[in-house]
């Protein structure tokens, strides 16, 4: 199963990256938010937020030949106000084709650095199938 797979490979990229930065709030630390000191992934020169984001959930949104499990791909950037260096994007894949979970989602913050674009914390959750009715980090069942 491909979400098995992309699930695995998440959290592996999650754990090759930092821990928790120290200034970081325990709650944000409890939350399952990477809030690392060095960048999760850091794109390109030139690339803007959608296509450095892209770049690092290539594998999750889709497989090797191009081919997805979903019914919807929604993809959202919102800026932090006037200050054009940082931004939030939302990916949101439903209708998953997986028995337990529904939704799959990635929550990422983006700052600009230097001339790149830089992922700095990343949320993955899921909504389940069966059992709880909100978000969860936990793996669906």
């Amino acid at each position: 199963m491909r979400f098995a797979a992309g699930f695995a490979l998440m959290m592996g990229l999650l754990s090759a990256a930092p821990a928790w930065s120290a200034d970081a709030p325990a709650a944000e630390a409890a939350s399952g938010v990477a809030a690392a000191s060095r960048p999760v992934y850091v794109g390109d020169a030139g690339a803007a937020p959608v296509q450095v984001v892209y770049a690092w959930l290539a594998d999750r949104i889709a497989d090797e030949h191009g081919l997805f499990d979903y019914q919807k791909l929604d993809i959202r950037q919102t800026g932090k106000g006037e200050d054009i260096r940082q931004v939030e994007m939302v990916v949101q894949m439903d209708g998953l084709l997986d028995d337990s979970v529904k939704t799959q989602r990635y929550q990422l913050r983006l700052d600009f650095v230097g001339a790149q674009w830089q992922i700095v914390s990343a949320r993955q959750d899921w909504t389940c199938r069966r059992g709880g009715k909100g978000w969860t980090q936990r793996p669906c069942k």
